[in-house]
């Protein structure tokens, strides 16, 4: 069975992640290499230094690939961050044909008309995912391909960045002697291996809980209808409790990760707690109570901020199939059931789907963005079926759009 080996680089908050997948036909795919690397110079997922993102690229890829033995010069990216915008927007196209079938370049053109838009100069967009097409007015068409009409419009959820932040980003992987076969919003790809099909239509929300940003995205009738970034995520609490107890960084993040609550009443034993002063040395002792007194409120306010967000997409909150959490943030105990009661939704612990390999990559959200990268990247190198025939082009824009609208179709159905 032919097979390939691709990477999956997610560009986190305050550090690197890279594994390395081998993609076939068949639906799972397998981890074979893995690295995390710390790096000082992200910040919100945005670099603002050069020589240490890439250094830790480098790292984090030379970690990864070492124990395959095989030479990887592209990678599929992950992207996340405030510079993050995201909006949905319609195109619309006349079929001229004698016959008015909808033929499958008619797709590339109305989705074309879609993203015609005038975009603020320093920025591009990453994606553009339909949402549903129109046919002389009947609303809800999944696949128009081969329908009679005269008149076809497409509903799109668009996403843009800013040039310069991207650029940026591409410049350090490409000094660490790679280069970048696509670019993937983070929550996208996140999507790819801890939702499942049934749920997007359904309607669901994911939330990534990152280091520095929680980012959202919605999906209503099995495609996606918005995405939001929250400058805020799992280091708050860690600075939080570094700030009242007077410990360094390091031994706060230790703390909040083997004694950590999100809510007092999960607390099973209020045991006490030895931890490290400022100088390494000096000792003191807590409560696991008193921990959870500096963790809890944090949690709240930053659900209550997605709390507020779901509000501002829709006051309806139609959500049927619930949450979906992932990402670091989400290993703190508690943190679905507070989660539950602040959103009013049934929620789940996201653990990536249809992967096999490392057995601490594959077991835990942490790696969900970089693990659906590698699944995103399987959809590109091994399209379920050929039913559109048109197909990338020495990496063309025409032919990715197609090998991107085909695997929506192919999703939906």
């Amino acid at each position: 069975m032919k097979q390939k080996i691709v990477i999956g680089l997610d560009v986190g908050s305050s550090n690197i992640c890279a594994l390395v997948g081998k993609v076939t036909q068949k639906p799972e795919v397998e981890i074979i290499g893995s690295a995390r690397v710390s790096c000082r110079g992200l910040r919100n997922g945005i670099v603002v230094n050069i020589e240490e993102t890439t250094r830790a690229i480098g790292q984090a890829i030379d970690e990864a690939e070492g124990t395959t033995n095989t030479p990887i010069k592209t990678v599929y990216v992950g992207i996340e961050g405030g510079h993050i915008e995201s909006f949905n927007h319609q195109g619309a196209i006349m079929i001229s044909r004698s016959n008015k079938e909808i033929a499958e370049e008619d797709i590339l053109r109305v989705i074309d008309s879609a993203r015609a838009i005038r975009l603020s100069p320093e920025r591009e967009i990453i994606h553009t995912l339909p949402q549903g097409f129109v046919v002389d007015g009947q609303r809800g068409v999944m696949d128009p391909v081969g329908m009679e009409g005269s008149h076809l419009g497409v509903h799109v959820h668009i996403v843009t960045g800013v040039s310069t932040t991207i650029n940026n980003l591409v410049k350090c992987i490409n000094r660490s002697g790679l280069d970048v076969e696509d670019i993937v919003l983070s929550v996208l790809a996140a999507a790819e291996t801890v939702v499942t099909p049934e749920e997007k239509d359904l309607g669901c929300l994911l939330i990534d809980f990152g280091g520095q940003t929680v980012d959202l995205a919605i999906f209503i009738e099995g495609a996606l209808k918005a995405t939001r970034a929250l400058p805020i995520g799992s280091n708050s609490i860690t600075k939080d409790i570094a700030h009242c107890l007077h410990v360094p960084l390091s031994e706060a993040a230790r703390i909040k990760r083997e004694f950590g609550y999100a809510q007092m009443k999960m607390i099973p034993d209020n045991v006490e707690i030895n931890i490290l002063g400022m100088d390494g040395k000096a000792r003191q002792t807590i409560l696991t109570s008193r921990l959870c007194e500096i963790i809890e409120p944090r949690i709240e306010e930053i659900f209550s901020f997605v709390r507020e967000e779901m509000t501002k997409i829709s006051r309806d909150n139609l959500i049927p199939a619930g949450g979906i959490l992932t990402g670091g943030g989400a290993l703190l105990r508690g943190v679905k059931e507070i989660s539950e009661d602040i959103l009013d939704l049934p929620m789940r612990l996201g653990m990536p789907q249809n992967v096999e390999g490392l057995s601490e990559v594959i077991s835990s959200p942490d790696y969900a963005t970089a693990i659906g990268l590698i699944k995103y990247a399987q959809k590109e190198e091994f399209p379920i079926s050929d039913r559109m025939s048109v197909r990338r082009k020495g990496g063309s824009i025409i032919g990715k759009s197609f090998r991107k609208i085909k695997d929506w179709f192919e999703e939906i159905f």
